[in-house]
C-alpha cells in the first residue's frame, strides 16, 4: 500500500470554542470544512500560519445564525456568563481600585502598542524590494570605516563569484568636498526651473537589484540609454503635473546636452535607507570626456551592492573577498597585509541591517540605532510588569476581603478549577476593557507621539494581522500572569477553615507582595537613573566648546561649481543687509560630511596621513571663530592661496605628522592621482567639525573658489526674520536660478544627535508613567494594608505612641525595601549607562549625584504617598474606632 499523507490536528482550543459555541445541526458539518482547509493550509503553510488562518475561518462561520442560544441547556455558558456577572459587579464595587488598574493597563497597553509599531517601522526599513534578504551593502572596514567602494568591484563579483547573481554600483551626484548637491534641472518646453535635491548615478542594473514601482515608462530599460533619466513621482509631478512625461528633456545645470525623460517611478517608502528624486546611468556618465580614477578601482567613491543566490552563504563568500580582490587593487605591501590578516576588510552588510546596525563614514542618510529599540523596547516591558505587579499586589493585598466569598462558593460546591476560572475570568474582563479603550487612546495620541519621537507611525497598522495578534497575545499574557497567584493563592485555603474564621495573620502574602514591589522600584529606579544620565551627557553636548562658535550663524545652499562666479558677488550684497555682520563661502560645514584623502610632508613621504578637507575663503576663520595658533589664515590675495598650494592645518594633523613648528613646511597633498605641492601657512587650533561620537581627526584647509557648496552668514539675534527676508532678497538678485534654502548650524549640530534627544524626550515620559504606577500600585496596598492594622495603630496611640513614631513604623518596611532596590538597580544601571557612553569620544561621565537624587527621590514618594494614607487613621480617634473594631 501506498503511504496516506498525515492527518493534521487543529487547534484543540479552537474546536472546543466551536463544539462549545455552533449549533449542534451545523457543528458537524462546519467542522468537517474546517478540517478540509486545514489539511491544505498545513500542506502549503507553516504549522503557525495554517493555525492563525484555522481561527480566522472559524471566526468567520460563527455567523449568529449558527451560534447557539444562551439559554439552549448549556451549563457552561450559564456559568460563564455568571462568571462575569461576578466580575462586572466587584469591578462596581470596587470602583477606586477598578478604575485605578484600568488606568494602569490602558498606559501600559498604549506604550505598547505605540513601542511596537515604533520598532515594527525602524525594522522595516528596505524590505519592500523583493530580494531584499539576498541583496546586501559592500563596505570597507579599516580604522575609519567607510561605505564606499570602487566602481568595478560589484561587476567584477557578479563575474568572478557563482554566488553573486547580480550586482549594482551607485554614487550620489557629490559636489566639491564630497556633500550632496542639489542640480538646476529646467523643463526644455516651458522653462520651468526647480532645484532638485538626492541625484544619483546608477549601474543599467539598478531596477534588476532594487524594486520600485512603475509609473510611466519602463524603468529597467530606462538606464542602459544614454542622457535618459529617470524620475521619482514626486519630482515628475514638479515639472509636469499629472502628464506622462516620457520623451520630455529637461536641461542639467544649464548644459547643452539635454536629458530625456525615459521612466517615473513611485516615490521611494519612508523606511528605505537612501531616496532618489532623480537617477542617470553611468552609461551617460561615460559619454562624457572623464579622464579622472573616480571609475576604476584605485578610488573608493561608490556605493556597491550584490545580490546572491537564493540561499548563498554571505559569510562563506565574505571570507573570499581578501584573497580574490588583491588581483585588483594596485596597493603597497602593508595594505595588503593588513587585508591579507584581518585588520582590514570588506564586509557584506545585509540591506535590511543597515538602518539599525551600521554607522559608517558615508551613510547616504542618518541612520537608527538598535540599541535605543532595545531600550524603548525593555522600557515598554518594565511598565507592563509594574501594571501587572499592582494587580497582584491589589489582589492579595485584599485576600481578607474576598475570602468569605471563595470559602462559600466551595461549600455550594465549586472546585479548584471553577475558583480558578471565577479570577480569569474577571482578569480577562479588566485587562480586554483595557485593551479596547487604549485603542481611542493610541488615535487620540498619534500626532503628539510622532512628533515627541520624529517618527512617521501609523496607528492604522494596528489592524494588520501580525499587530493584532501581538497586541492580542500581550492582553491574554497580561491577564494570565495578573490572575495567576492570586488565584492559586486564595485557592489554597479550605472551606472549613475559611468559615471557622482564619485569623489574618495566618494569610501571609506580605513577602509575596514585598519582592514584587521591588522588582517594581527597579525597574523605575533604572528608567529614571537612565533618563537622568542621558539629560546629563545631552547637556555636555550642547554646552561642550567645540572650538567654533555653532550660534547665530546662517548655512545657505549655493550649488557649488555652477556659480561660483556669482559669490563674490552675493557675499558683497549680503555684508550690506542689517543684521549680518560676516560673511564666508565654504565647501563644507561642521555637521556635515567631509571629504578624505592624505598628505604628507615633501621632506618624509613615509608618513602619510589621512585627512579630511574644507575648502574655505579668507573670512572663514572669523566667521566660525576658529583660533589660529600660528602663521595666518587663508587669504586669496596671496598668490599661493588663491592656486591652492597653500595650507592650513589643525592641531591633530601636525601631531600626526610629528612636527612642531609648521608654518613653512612643503606639503604634498594627495588627491588621487594629482600631486598637489605645496606650503603650510597657518595652523588652527582642533575644532569638532564632526559628531562628539568620533575623535577630531586631521583636517587640511585651503582656497578653491570653483569648489565652494555652502555661504554662512553671522547674523544678529535681533530682528532675526526681518533679516531672514532681507538675506533672501539679496540671495535671489545674485542667483534667481536657486532656490533659496537655509539653516542654522546649531540645528544642524543638535541633528547629528537627533536619536539621543529622542530617547531623552520618551524616557522622561516612560519614566513618569512608570513611577506613577509605582505610586498608585503602593497607594492602593497601603491603603488596604492600613485597614488591616487600624486596630494595632489605635492601640499604640493608646499606649502613649506619637503621630511621628506610628509614621516611622509603617514607612520603615517599604522604606527598606526601597533601599534594597536602589542597591540592587544602582549597579545594574551603571554597567548599562557605562556601555552606553562608550558610544561617545567626549563623555559628561557618570556623576553620583545621579543617583543621590534618584534615591531621595523615589525615598520621598514612598514616604509621601504612605503618609498621605497613614495620617487620616492615625488622626482618628481611637476610642471610636477601637468601638467599631
Amino acid at each position: 500500500m501506498a503511504d496516506q499523507n498525515p492527518l493534521y490536528q487543529p487547534p484543540k482550543l479552537a474546536e472546543r470554542i466551536l463544539s462549545l459555541c455552533c449549533k449542534g445541526r451545523l457543528l458537524e458539518e462546519i467542522e468537517g470544512d474546517l478540517f478540509e482547509y486545514y489539511q491544505i493550509e498545513r500542506e502549503e503553510r507553516s504549522k503557525f500560519r495554517a493555525n492563525i488562518n484555522y481561527w480566522f475561518h472559524l471566526l468567520n462561520f460563527l455567523r449568529p445564525f449558527a451560534l447557539k442560544k444562551l439559554g439552549q441547556n448549556s451549563n457552561t455558558i450559564i456559568m460563564y456568563r455568571s462568571y462575569l456577572k461576578f466580575a462586572w459587579r466587584g469591578m462596581m464595587r470596587q470602583k477606586l481600585q477598578t478604575g485605578f488598574h484600568l488606568l494602569g493597563l490602558i498606559l501600559a497597553f498604549t506604550v505598547c502598542g505605540f513601542i511596537y509599531l515604533h520598532v515594527q517601522y525602524e525594522t522595516s526599513y528596505d524590505k519592500h524590494h523583493q530580494h531584499a534578504d539576498d541583496i546586501y551593502r559592500i563596505a570597507f572596514m579599516n580604522s575609519n570605516p567607510q561605505t564606499r567602494t570602487p566602481h568595478p568591484m560589484a561587476q567584477a563579483m557578479v563575474n568572478d563569484f557563482p554566488e553573486v547573481k547580480r550586482a549594482v554600483t551607485l554614487s550620489p551626484i557629490y559636489g566639491p568636498g564630497m556633500t550632496k548637491q542639489p542640480v538646476i534641472l529646467t523643463q526644455d518646453a516651458t522653462n520651468v526651473t526647480h532645484e532638485v535635491a538626492e541625484g544619483y548615478f546608477a549601474d543599467t542594473t539598478f531596477f534588476d537589484v532594487f524594486s520600485y514601482e512603475p509609473v510611466f515608462g519602463n524603468p529597467k530599460d530606462a538606464l542602459t540609454k544614454e542622457w535618459a533619466v529617470v524620475l521619482s513621482e514626486s519630482t515628475a509631478k514638479r515639472f509636469f503635473g499629472e502628464e506622462d512625461p516620457i520623451g520630455q528633456r529637461l536641461s542639467f545645470n544649464g548644459m547643452v546636452d539635454l536629458l530625456e525623460v525615459a521612466a517615473v517611478v513611485k516615490d521611494a517608502p519612508k523606511a528605505s535607507h537612501f531616496r532618489f528624486n532623480f537617477m542617470l546611468s553611468y552609461v551617460t556618465l561615460k559619454t562624457l570626456p572623464f579622464n579622472d580614477p573616480w571609475l576604476s578601482w584605485d578610488d573608493f567613491g561608490h556605493f556597491n551592492y550584490v545580490q546572491l543566490q537564493s540561499g548563498a552563504d554571505a559569510e562563506a563568500l565574505e571570507a573570499k573577498i581578501p584573497g580574490w580582490v588583491t588581483t585588483y587593487l594596485n596597493w603597497s605591501g602593508g595594505d595588503l597585509e593588513a587585508l591579507q590578516n584581518g585588520d582590514d576588510r570588506f564586509a557584506l552588510q545585509p540591506i535590511r541591517d543597515i538602518h539599525l546596525h551600521s554607522n559608517l563614514l558615508w551613510e547616504l542618510e542618518a541612520n537608527g540605532s538598535y540599541t535605543y529599540l532595545l531600550i524603548y523596547g525593555v522600557s515598554a516591558i518594565f511598565i507592563l510588569l509594574i501594571s501587572i505587579i499592582n494587580f497582584v499586589n491589589l489582589s492579595t493585598a485584599k485576600a481578607a476581603q474576598r475570602l468569605k466569598e471563595i470559602g462559600v462558593k466551595k461549600t455550594l460546591g465549586a472546585n479548584r478549577r471553577e475558583v480558578f476560572n471565577q479570577f480569569m475570568t474577571e482578569a480577562f474582563v479588566t485587562t480586554f476593557l483595557a485593551l479596547v479603550l487604549a485603542v481611542p487612546a493610541m488615535i487620540w495620541l498619534e500626532l503628539p507621539f510622532n512628533r515627541l519621537v520624529d517618527g512617521n507611525i501609523e496607528v492604522q497598522n494596528l489592524w494588520t494581522a501580525d499587530a493584532v495578534l501581538v497586541l492580542f497575545g500581550i492582553t491574554v499574557f497580561t491577564a494570565i500572569v495578573s490572575a495567576l497567584y492570586p488565584s492559586f493563592y486564595l485557592n489554597s485555603f479550605e472551606a472549613g477553615s475559611i468559615l471557622r474564621g482564619l485569623k489574618l495573620s495566618k494569610l501571609g502574602g506580605s513577602n509575596i507582595r514585598n519582592g514584587l514591589l521591588a522588582v517594581q522600584l527597579v525597574a523605575a529606579i533604572l528608567m529614571i537613573s537612565g533618563s537622568l544620565i542621558i539629560k546629563n551627557q545631552i547637556e555636555f553636548i550642547n554646552s561642550k566648546d567645540l572650538g567654533f562658535e555653532k550660534e547665530n550663524l546662517m548655512v545657505m545652499d549655493i550649488s557649488g561649481e555652477p556659480f561660483s562666479n556669482k559669490i563674490e558677488t552675493l557675499k558683497t550684497a549680503l555684508a550690506v543687509v542689517p543684521g549680518i555682520s560676516g560673511a564666508s563661502a565654504v565647501s563644507n560645514v561642521p555637521g556635515g560630511q567631509f571629504n578624505q584623502h592624505s598628505f604628507y610632508l615633501e621632506a618624509q613621504p613615509d608618513v602619510e596621513v589621512d585627512s579630511y578637507e574644507m575648502f574655505a575663503d579668507e573670512n572663514a576663520a572669523k566667521v566660525l571663530g576658529i583660533d589660529v595658533l600660528q602663521g595666518r589664515m587663508l587669504d586669496k590675495a596671496f598668490a599661493a592661496d588663491s592656486a591652492g598650494t597653500a595650507f592650513v592645518l589643525n592641531e591633530t594633523a601636525i601631531k600626526a605628522l610629528g612636527i612642531e613648528d609648521a608654518v613653512g613646511k612643503p606639503l604634498v597633498w594627495a588627491e588621487n592621482d594629482n600631486k598637489v605641492k605645496g606650503t603650510i601657512v597657518g595652523v588652527v587650533k582642533d575644532f569638532n567639525y564632526n559628531s562628539l561620537h568620533v575623535p577630531i581627526r586631521p583636517l587640511i584647509m585651503m582656497v578653491a573658489e570653483n569648489n565652494y557648496n555652502y555661504l554662512m552668514a553671522k547674523v544678529s539675534p535681533q530682528n532675526l526674520q526681518a533679516t531672514i527676508v532681507s538675506a533672501e532678497k539679496a540671495f535671489k538678485e545674485v542667483m534667481p536660478e536657486v532656490d533659496f534654502s537655509f539653516r542654522f548650524l546649531d540645528g544642524q549640530i543638535e541633528d547629528l544627535y537627533r536619536e539621543e534627544a529622542r530617547t531623552l524626550r520618551l524616557t522622561i515620559i516612560l519614566s513618569a508613567i512608570s513611577i506613577f504606577l509605582a505610586c498608585g500600585g503602593l497607594l492602593g496596598i497601603i491603603s488596604i494594608v492600613i485597614k488591616q492594622r487600624v486596630k494595632e495603630i489605635s492601640i499604640r496611640k493608646v499606649l502613649g505612641a506619637s503621630a511621628r513614631q506610628i509614621l516611622w513604623l509603617v514607612n520603615f518596611q517599604y522604606l527598606l525595601i526601597a533601599l534594597l532596590s536602589l542597591a540592587l538597580a544602582v549597579p545594574i544601571s551603571i554597567y548599562l549607562m557605562k556601555d552606553w557612553l562608550s558610544n561617545f569620544t567626549y563623555q559628561a561621565g557618570i556623576s553620583p549625584l545621579v543617583y543621590g537624587l534618584t534615591a531621595l527621590g523615589v525615598v520621598l514618594l514612598i514616604g509621601m504617598t504612605i503618609s498621605a494614607i497613614s495620617m487620616r487613621v492615625i488622626r482618628a480617634n481611637p476610642a471610636q474606632t477601637l468601638r467599631t473594631e
